[in-house]
């Protein structure tokens, strides 16, 4: 409810979140982006759509959409409760730096008062686990280079 709340104040929202299904309202964006995770480097896409006031944003990656895939009945951070899947480190690495990217590189021309990239000047709010790397990211990777 929070970003439907913020947006209809006006302020320009957007979330993020892992590509988990095919999502038939988000699009593909064609920006395409290269995350370093681990010892690799990974390329991530956007898929983007518009509702209640905010741009719905999802990370496309094999390693999301492979965990769902066709709805098996799969569990998104593990096999069973308590139990996580080995790359989950690697996962939410990548969707914290995707996350941290999507205002910079997307132009998003959904809202008749907004358009373009968000830009630099943006608040993130890191929601639960998957997301707490965000803030070290910003501290780490980002202050140094003035953004």
């Amino acid at each position: 409810g929070l970003p439907p709340a913020l947006a209809a104040r006006g302020h320009r929202v957007m979330t993020i979140s892992p590509r988990y299904d095919q999502y038939k309202d988000a699009w593909d964006t064609s920006v395409a982006l290269e995350v370093k995770v681990g010892d690799s480097i990974e390329i991530v896409r956007f898929f983007h759509c518009y509702k209640r006031g905010v741009d719905r944003v999802f990370v496309d990656h094999p390693m999301f959409l492979e965990k769902v895939w066709g709805k098996t009945g799969s569990k998104i951070y593990g096999p069973k409760a308590g139990l996580d899947y080995l790359d989950n480190e690697l996962r939410f690495s990548l969707l914290c730096q995707a996350a941290l990217e999507a205002p910079r590189v997307l132009n998003l021309n959904s809202s008749n008062y907004f358009s373009g990239p968000y830009g630099e000047d943006v608040l993130f709010i890191a929601n639960d686990w998957h997301t707490a790397l965000i803030p070290c990211y910003l501290k780490s990777m980002y202050q140094s280079r003035g953004i």
